[in-house]
């Protein structure tokens, strides 16, 4: 009976400790990844950003409520971003008062170079270590945890910054 409150609290536990760590080498790598592509943080996810959604229309619009950032921040980011050629605008081909973002061939040679090599070898690892069941159940708790993210990031934008002492 004992091992029944146990396990879930030990359980618990571990998880705490797998996310605190992963969350860290996770914040370790996009720091060596801003670093290594002369980006801020910010800069480097609206990139993240428009690569990842290469085929669809990128817009300042969705940069700047994927960000929080206002209209005149995602005019500045994308100023620093083009002068770097990692990205390029233009005007939307089907309505022209709209401007669309994209990622330039920089951009997605650096992102390849360096950011693919470790997808492939993080596929080869997970896929050699657990079976197509667990995969699934690994799959699902990182798309909750991200449904998790998503819901406390909109929850924080709604809180006003700490004034300053």
């Amino acid at each position: 009976m004992c091992l029944r409150t146990t396990e879930p609290a030990r359980i618990s536990v571990e998880l705490k400790r797998a996310l605190e760590f992963y969350h860290g080498t996770v914040e370790d790598l996009i720091r060596e990844l801003i670093r290594v592509l002369g980006v801020n943080e910010t800069d480097r996810r609206a990139l993240e950003i428009v690569l990842l959604e290469d085929k669809k229309a990128t817009t300042p619009g969705i940069l700047a409520e994927r960000l929080g950032l206002t209209a005149a921040g995602v005019t500045i980011m994308l100023n620093r971003l083009e002068k770097q050629g990692y990205i390029a605008r233009s005007l939307h081909p089907t309505d022209r008062r709209r401007v669309i973002v994209m990622a330039t061939e920089l951009a997605a040679h650096r992102i390849q170079e360096l950011v693919v090599p470790m997808i492939v070898e993080s596929y080869k690892m997970l896929l050699s270590s657990y079976d197509s069941a667990e995969l699934d159940i690994i799959a699902d708790f990182l798309t909750r945890a991200g449904e998790l993210q998503r819901i406390h990031r909109e929850r924080l934008r709604d809180v006003d910054p700490y004034s300053k002492p």
